[in-house]
């Protein structure tokens, strides 16, 4: 049982307002948003069929990287606060410094913790890198939020300064 922050309700309510024109459905999300089980009721399928999937391409030197931003991680940038540009920057700022440590970047899961350029605050990003080659890299998101989180079967990349 997990209930969800005022602030985290509002910009949900905010963001789903545009996407549903149903306005009994609107208030049932609505009511199990503000429930005790608000956090579970997120994960409903239902709930990320409001959410898109957008791929993004990056540019570094020599390297171009797909990064796919999934329902779920655009749903938690949603409840956050967090804009696309935020984590855009962040991943640039990952692949640039991977590339200024001589670090190779491998299939696998990554946690990029870095400080917003936009808020200031504290970012987490899991990502998970599906192909890395010299011709086409991939990546997708898993998560992101505000603090640090978990790093657990990951591969740390602190960009805090």
């Amino acid at each position: 049982m997990s209930a969800l922050r005022d602030d985290e309700i509002r910009l949900l309510l905010k963001f789903l307002r545009g996407q549903i024109q149903d306005s009994a459905k609107l208030a049932f999300i609505e009511d199990e948003l503000r429930s005790d089980f608000g956090a579970e009721f997120l994960r409903e399928p239902e709930i990320l069929s409001y959410f898109r999937t957008e791929t993004i391409s990056i540019s570094n030197l020599s390297d171009i990287w797909k990064l796919k931003i999934i329902a779920y991680t655009q749903m938690r940038m949603t409840q956050r606060g967090i804009k696309i540009g935020e984590i855009i920057n962040l991943f640039e700022r990952f692949l640039k410094f991977c590339e200024s440590e001589n670090q190779i970047i491998s299939v696998g899961a990554y946690t990029i913790f870095g400080k917003s350029n936009i808020s200031g605050s504290l970012i987490t990003l899991r990502i998970d890198v599906d192909k890395a080659e010299e011709t086409e890299n991939e990546a997708h998101t898993v998560t992101v939020f505000i603090g640090r989180g978990n790093i657990a079967q990951t591969t740390e990349i602190n960009l805090i300064s």
